[in-house]
């Protein structure tokens, strides 16, 4: 076993994680002085404002961009009414593959095969990639818990 390619990999899954928690730092500072600073140009009656930094200079600006939203939060209204105006275009039925894929880990995981139809559209695929964590799990995964159960069916 290559102990420092172990070693690289794993300082480099620390210094991902590091960064990572950096960048969420960054962006949560970056949250709480928007308003403040977007008040203050409006104040000044200034839609940009250049600044040097000490990495250099940067171009502030406003930015402004018009969202639609359901009334109510009532999605199931507007799709019905963007269908029934020639919008179908606009919706799309689909699905969360990982919404999906946690269901079926789930039922495999508790010995459970899916139901036919299902298990008749969709394929199962175990995929093994390398990761780091900062402590050790202490339980099995559902991933393992529904492999075995998949080898137990058709093996």
């Amino acid at each position: 076993m290559d102990m420092n390619l172990a070693k690289q990999f794993g300082s480099m899954i620390a210094r991902k994680r590091e960064v990572e928690d950096e960048l969420r730092a960054v962006k949560s500072e970056i949250a709480s002085l928007e308003p403040l600073l977007l008040e203050e140009l409006r104040n000044n009656q200034m839609e940009r404002l250049s600044v040097s930094t000490g990495s250099g200079s940067v171009t502030l600006y406003t930015h402004k961009m018009l969202v639609a939203k359901p009334k109510d939060g009532d999605r199931l209204k507007v799709v019905e009414t963007l269908k029934s105006h020639g919008l179908a275009d606009l919706v799309s039925e689909n699905y969360n593959s990982n919404t999906l894929s946690a269901y079926v880990r789930e039922h495999l995981a508790n010995g459970e095969m899916l139901p036919a139809p299902l298990a008749e559209v969709i394929d199962t695929e175990e995929i093994v990639s390398l990761r780091g964590r900062r402590s050790a799990a202490t339980s099995e995964s559902k991933t393992a818990a529904a492999v075995k159960t998949l080898e137990a069916h058709n093996g």
